[in-house]
């Protein structure tokens, strides 16, 4: 196909929203849809090329593979190795082990997949993923190998009707969405893998193949099309479902460019935009791993620091698009090389991982906070469910005397042994706990479709049940009204299906649920713990990689900032009735001026908010307070 503009130029745009998404620029929330715009021009332009070969007889499946090869590995295979290398001097073993992993699947061009079983792209443990973005390359390139054996079969067996095969594989893949989201149904499968990803590409195949229209050459067309790709970046954020239905709007204002085809717009055809655009990929593929090293070496976000990693990323890929991407030297273009290179980096990947990111080469402490991170309560093994209706309700200590329930979510989990310990020989315990669900019957949370539902079912056996017993909750309250600690994001992750999801509903549904365990039960709410924005066991193993000292805290102001709606909920909740007592999470964890993540080079942490096996033993003598008023000592 011959050099179009108006590609290149959005290419541009594409790549800039992704950067601007990406390092923090919070008014850019959206800007992730870069990658649907990046998706429609491949499509486009694979279409274009397989067809207008196909239409010649002039098409050969290996030579397009080939190509491919040549484009897309080179400057990955590079990037993969400078990673590796870097790694051996500043990861700590685990996340060296991981990475190289994770380098290996991406230029097997799996990546997609691994990160779909590892959790969700806006998680906050993505920032240690360094090679997260390579996500959108492993889908192009399992859609690069299933177009032209479908155009080729579309060619030989159905009278090359492409545009009615394509239309019929993009509905079925947009339907496929629209029953996943509709349903919330594994909506990081719908985020990662090409069966629900193929329509976007498949988009722009149709596109290619539209005749045309009285659009095709208006100049109004481009300007309208960026400017409200743009918008929808402002507009759009991480809390839609994506793709859903709403990603037909930057689908189709892609395809409106590519369908108008003008090559002299002032918006696409600027020198600059025409630069960025001509290096978008070897930009794209630099940028993340620059943001995750900036967390590495802890670089302080500010706006300035923001500005800077869009110049490096431009720079970067300036360079990778001068020596590598376009190069005729040593990184040759011939597809038995770039196969042959990636192959040695990919052995070098293979030999890390099998190795354990080899220890031998970090200090004895990061050892020592691996260990620490990897303790778990082997008692309470099966006894926490991810979903469902139904609780295995372990019992802990005495199963004739049952004097306390604990209900509620991951974090009740991660306090579970310090309770246990805490206790009475004569004490029994049983547990009730779901991940990702508050305490809360008839609350609803696309993360956890099933947690009203659960709690409804637990409240009614702990009344059938332990009518006798005290009952504990233990919620990260704060993650459900405001979402994770250090996201940008504010956004509630729950919703009423009367009373929407304002912080004041949320207190009416808690406080009587909790107002009717306390009608018959003594009941305990545990405040929130610190959280810390960061992964606290990554953080310490990178510092103590780089010989730093291993401190781990944050203010009071810090803490009580963030807990605050919750902290003043929860008084609220317990100055109603004399049966709820509040126990104080800070006591443990707090002194007068910090709140702290690590205690002489021990993690209480084992990540950003759950409490380790050493850390939730702080917490011993709120909980022995707590038995002793059960048990009247």
């Amino acid at each position: 196909m011959t050099f179009r503009s108006d590609i290149n130029g959005l290419r541009a745009y594409a790549v800039m929203l992704v950067l601007l998404y990406h390092f923090g620029f919070n008014q850019v929330s959206g800007g992730f849809l870069g990658v649907d715009v990046f998706f429609v021009i491949s499509g486009y332009l694979m279409t274009g090329i397989i067809l207008s070969r196909l239409n010649h007889q002039k098409f050969s499946l290996m030579a397009f593979y080939a190509a491919r090869c040549r484009r897309i590995i080179p400057p990955l295979m590079v990037l993969c190795a400078i990673l590796m290398l870097m790694g051996y001097f500043l990861m700590p073993p685990d996340e060296y082990q991981r990475m190289a992993e994770h380098a290996v699947s991406s230029l097997s061009f799996i990546s997609n997949v691994v990160y779909f079983k590892q959790g969700g792209y806006f998680d906050t443990g993505s920032v240690y993923k360094w090679l997260l973005h390579t996500w959108s390359l492993s889908v192009e390139w399992q859609f690069y190998l299933l177009l032209p054996l479908a155009l080729m079969f579309t060619a030989r067996f159905l009278r090359k009707q492409f545009a009615w095969t394509m239309g019929i594989a993009a509905l079925l893949s947009f339907g496929l969405v629209l029953v996943m989201v509709a349903t919330d149904y594994h909506l990081t499968a719908t985020y990662y893998l090409l069966p629900t990803r193929a329509w976007e590409m498949l988009v722009g195949g149709l596109v290619y193949l539209a005749p045309k229209t009285r659009l095709s050459g208006q100049g109004w067309v481009p300007p309208v099309s960026i400017l409200s790709l743009i918008l929808c970046a402002f507009i759009f954020d991480e809390n839609i479902a994506w793709p859903s239905i709403m990603t037909l709007i930057p689908v189709l204002f892609t395809a409106l460019i590519l369908h108008a085809a003008v090559q002299n717009s002032w918006c696409l055809n600027h020198r600059v935009v025409q630069h960025i655009g001509k290096t978008s990929y070897s930009i794209y593929l630099w940028h993340w791993p620059l943001w995750v090293f900036c967390h590495l070496v802890d670089w302080p976000i500010t706006i300035v620091s923001q500005m800077l990693l869009v110049l490096l990323s431009l720079a970067a890929g300036w360079v990778s698009y001068i020596w590598v991407e376009n190069s005729q030297g040593w990184f040759s273009r011939k597809t038995y090389i770039a196969l042959g290179q990636s192959s040695v980096v990919m052995l070098f990947g293979v030999t890390i991982v099998a190795k354990a990111g080899i220890p031998s080469r970090a200090p004895a402490v990061v050892a020592s906070i691996e260990h620490y991170s990897q303790q778990r309560f082997a008692m309470a093994k099966n006894c926490f469910v991810l979903s469902g209706m139904i609780s295995p309700q372990c019992v802990f200590g005495s199963a004739s005397k049952v004097n306390l329930v604990v209900l509620g979510d991951s974090h009740a989990a991660a306090m579970l042994s310090s309770i246990v310990a805490s206790a009475q020989p004569k004490d029994g315990l049983v547990f009730i706990a779901q991940s990702g669900c508050p305490s809360v019957p008839d609350i609803q949370r696309s993360a956890s479709p099933d947690c009203g539902g659960f709690v409804k079912a637990a409240m009614a056996d702990i009344e059938r049940k332990y009518p006798n017993a005290s009952v504990l909750i233990i919620n990260r309250m704060s993650f459900y009204l405001h979402g994770e600690y250090g996201s940008g994001s504010s956004a509630p992750t729950y919703s009423f299906r009367q009373d929407g999801s304002s912080i004041a509903a949320y207190q009416q549904h808690f406080g009587a649920a909790v107002k009717q365990l306390a009608s018959h039960h003594r009941v305990f709410i545990m405040t929130p713990v610190p959280e810390f924005g960061y992964d606290v066991i990554y953080r310490m193993s990178r510092d103590a990689m780089r010989g730093k000292v291993l401190t781990i805290q944050q203010s009071r102001a810090e803490y009580q900032s963030r807990h605050q709606d919750a902290l003043a909920m929860l008084n609220k909740i317990a100055a109603l009735s004399p049966n709820v007592t509040l126990l104080d999470a800070a006591q443990g964890l707090c002194d007068s001026r910090f709140c702290y993540g690590a205690r002489e080079n021990v993690p209480l942490y084992r990540d950003d908010n759950h409490l380790s096996e050493v850390g939730n033993k702080s917490l011993s003598g709120v909980f022995a307070g707590m038995w002793g008023m059960i048990d009247g000592r």
